[in-house]
């Protein structure tokens, strides 16, 4: 059994040769061990350590007491974002770990279609991200060069070979961004643009930002709505700007649904 907790990532076994009533608890973290231990597992033993293992360290206890302990972490849940409860916990480092443990999992999920390479029109199929914050403030990037006349916008690109559209808009907001994210729910709609036929994804960020593609991106903006409005507007692709406007009112209606 795996277990990912704020505390740490376990692997859990019975060993070949040890009796029905002995667990032994595997980290590849000796601090994830020892947290394991102080705030559920104290009859936790000995933590011994290999480099010649695939979990460099390890410690037994009795099932009776692992299952305890289980019970013990679930009753202290009292968050409602398992990666920003871990970044206050261990670290940024960590959520990122877990963010990308949760982005290669996301794959046993298909919540749409494999995407078209173009629709009735003939245009490509695209799919992007707005990213929301606590605030309510959406983020804007700026096109390098304000490339085909866009001065701000929402990351989003085409499918890459075997991607489905959520993983498209996710790798497109990380790349044109720099944010690890997630997704909270599909903008409904699809919507036009010059070459592209675009579905969007309302995403929260997790983390600190990397840097973003130096030859796509010149500049980022975290954005209330009436200021994303007004920025949206200095686009000169007209079909672009009219887009965008819609985008973000169809982004903030779906964000005020997951709000009530």
């Amino acid at each position: 059994m795996w277990l990912i907790t704020k505390y740490g990532f376990f692997s859990v076994v019975q060993k070949s040769g040890s009796s029905k009533d002995e667990l032994t608890v595997r980290s590849r973290v000796r601090a994830d061990l020892e947290s394991l231990k102080l705030k559920y597992l104290p009859e936790l033993g000995m933590i011994t350590e290999s480099a010649s293992t695939d979990y460099r360290y390890r410690a037994k206890a009795k099932r009776s007491d692992v299952m305890a302990a289980l019970v013990k972490a679930v009753g202290d849940i009292d968050y409602s974002n398992f990666k920003d409860e871990v970044a206050k916990v261990q670290g940024t480092s960590r959520a990122h770990v877990y963010g990308e443990i949760w982005h290669t999992l996301h794959k046993l999920q298909t919540t749409l279609p494999t995407p078209k390479q173009s629709d009735k029109t003939g245009n490509a199929a695209a799919f992007g991200g707005v990213l929301v914050d606590a605030q309510g403030r959406v983020l804007l990037f700026e096109p390098k060069n304000h490339f085909d006349g866009y001065h701000w916008s929402f990351p989003k690109g085409r499918p890459e070979a075997g991607e489905t559209p959520r993983e498209t808009a996710l790798r497109e907001v990380r790349e044109e961004t720099g944010y690890a994210a997630e997704v909270i729910a599909e903008i409904p709609g699809s919507f036009a643009g010059g070459t592209t036929e675009n579905q969007y994804f309302l995403m929260r960020p997790f983390g600190p930002p990397n840097s973003p593609s130096k030859c796509e991106t010149a500049n980022l903006k975290w954005a209330s709505p009436d200021e994303a409005k007004k920025l949206i507007a200095q686009t000169t692709n007209d079909k672009g700007r009219q887009r965008d406007l819609k985008v973000l009112a169809a982004a903030l209606e779906v964000k005020a649904l997951f709000a009530t």
